[in-house]
């Protein structure tokens, strides 16, 4: 029993052999690949369509249904809330910092309306690869298993991110594109605050340094400092709720001068005090 509570990764299949809901419990966040068949799920009452090959996000904060139509088959990985205790008890998936930082990004980009979050068709491919590797060991359970799968999952995880950022997707439907870009760059790159700054930004994006800020504040209505500032207590409060972070290393991470610096924010931003 101790195993399946400190398990971070857990790996579940659903196949359907007459209509129904996926049973999708809220106390985690999951991947979820659509092996076979086809179906719809909602998004915070949102109906989008998945067929063969869909790879998209789970998130437990939102009003989420899953329902395959008949001869479907999916794999959800099941990232449990107590994902950071597993480092203290053996014979567990290990969850390390990269991947819990892409894991991030990938939740926060705003791709929950996209059917998938694979548009690359290379990449396409490598996830079923990546899959069929994924689900081999993680049910004959030979030796390094658990590092294979573990080296799977942050596969999995770079080529989300990487189709987020390089998406021909985006670029071509999106009549604000190059701003969903700096939006995906400061995202990814918020542990880095040399990146993050004007200067940086400017360069990186072919923009004058002293246009950028109002270009950024009249396509977002929010100056840069104040974006990174709300992504940066979005991802706080989501360590604060889903890992066993301690409050100091969460500011730290993000690059608060102090613990209290990060609560006073959060209260400010959120309404309420941290919630633990």
């Amino acid at each position: 029993m101790a195993g399946t509570i400190f398990q971070p990764l857990d790996i579940v299949t659903y196949e359907t052999d007459q209509p129904g809901t996926a049973d999708l419990d809220k106390d985690y966040v999951g991947l979820v690949f659509v092996e076979a068949g086809q179906g719809a799920r909602t998004w915070n009452n949102e109906t989008i369509a998945f067929q063969t090959g869909d790879l998209f996000m789970h998130h437990p904060d939102a009003n989420n249904c899953i329902v395959p139509e008949p001869g479907s088959r999916l794999h959800v990985i099941k990232f449990r809330q107590l994902l950071t205790e597993a480092g203290n008890h053996p014979h567990v998936l290990s969850f390390t910092e990269e991947q819990f930082r892409k894991l991030e990004f990938i939740l926060y980009s705003g791709q929950e309306h996209q059917p998938s979050l694979i548009h690359l068709q290379s990449d396409k491919v490598s996830v079923f690869a990546l899959f069929n590797v994924l689900l081999t060991e993680a049910t004959h359970r030979r030796s390094y298993a658990d590092s294979n799968i573990t080296l799977c999952v942050l596969a999995l995880l770079n080529m989300a991110a990487r189709n987020i950022l390089e998406s021909s997707y985006v670029q071509a439907m999106h009549p604000l594109a190059i701003t969903h870009d700096v939006l995906h760059y400061i995202n990814y790159h918020i542990y880095e605050p040399w990146r993050l700054s004007v200067q940086h930004l400017a360069g990186e994006f072919n923009i004058e340094v002293a246009a950028f800020p109002d270009y950024f504040r009249q396509q977002y209505s929010v100056p840069l400092d104040q974006y990174i500032l709300r992504y940066k207590i979005r991802l706080a409060d989501t360590r604060l709720r889903y890992t066993k972070i301690p409050l100091a290393s969460i500011a730290a991470d993000l690059h608060f001068d102090s613990e209290d610096e990060l609560v006073t924010h959060y209260k400010s931003i959120e309404g309420q005090w941290p919630p633990r």
